[in-house]
């Protein structure tokens, strides 16, 4: 492997530099393999919670009762985070005529506490979808400019090495040329999958952004329809 050979040639810094990059790269791809998982499942556990919850938009308060859980799904935190603020703000009203009987309502003041905390839980969800990406910009910045260090580096010991020597050989030069091209390499190699991994997980987490936000609202529609006070 020349990446092999022209690190068992390298002097110490330029080792130290494959080394980080190595590091770097472990880091990546790990992010990069944990978060597609955890995306995939977030994806897939929403779609059918939002397939579920279609039984229950007649009423929403019904899920509590049936028990229905989806862990790995934002769309179903989104939902027990409305459900337990709608809990919280019912009143019972006595409606009817000749015969009243109790009725459970909520005032415009609690769907407007239920819209701010969906707003929160929004957030903390796309926080949490967001986890570890820093660390793909990180090595997606970060790999060039030490590729970028090793190549002077390299090209500094190839010019001692002919001032030294007197001598412009290839043989001379070959451990100094080596080890600047194979640091340029591996940086790249480092950094282009982190940055386009980072692209495609930002955009991706974006439109599921949307996503939430439009499922929060249709709960507010829906809590609105059954519960909020005439």
């Amino acid at each position: 492997m020349p990446i092999i050979e022209a690190f068992n040639e390298s002097d110490l810094f330029g080792q130290a530099i494959l080394f980080i990059l190595a590091v770097l790269s472990i880091i990546a791809w790990s992010v990069i393999l944990r978060k597609v998982l955890l995306f995939r499942s977030a994806k897939t556990a929403s779609r059918d919670f939002r397939s579920i919850y279609q039984n229950y938009r007649s009423d929403p308060l019904s899920l509590i009762s049936d028990d229905v859980h989806f862990v790995e799904s934002p769309f179903y935190e989104l939902c027990d985070e409305a459900l337990s603020s709608l809990s919280g703000n019912l009143e019972e009203v006595m409606v009817g005529n000749p015969k009243p009987s109790p009725h459970k309502v909520i005032a415009r003041a609690g769907l407007e506490v239920i819209e701010r905390n969906l707003d929160r839980k929004i957030a903390a969800e796309t926080t949490r979808l967001e986890k570890g990406l820093g660390l793909l910009a990180t090595a997606s910045s970060v790999s060039p400019f030490l590729g970028l260090l090793g190549t002077v580096w390299g090209l500094l010991v190839a010019f001692q090495e002919m001032a030294a020597r007197q001598s412009a050989a290839l043989s001379v030069v070959s451990t100094g040329i080596a080890e600047a091209l194979v640091t340029t390499v591996v940086g790249l190699i480092v950094a282009i999958p982190s940055l386009v991994m980072y692209n495609y997980m930002t955009s991706s987490i974006r439109r599921f952004e949307t996503d939430m936000e439009d499922f929060a609202s249709e709960i507010l529609g829906d809590v609105g329809k059954k519960y909020l006070r005439a």
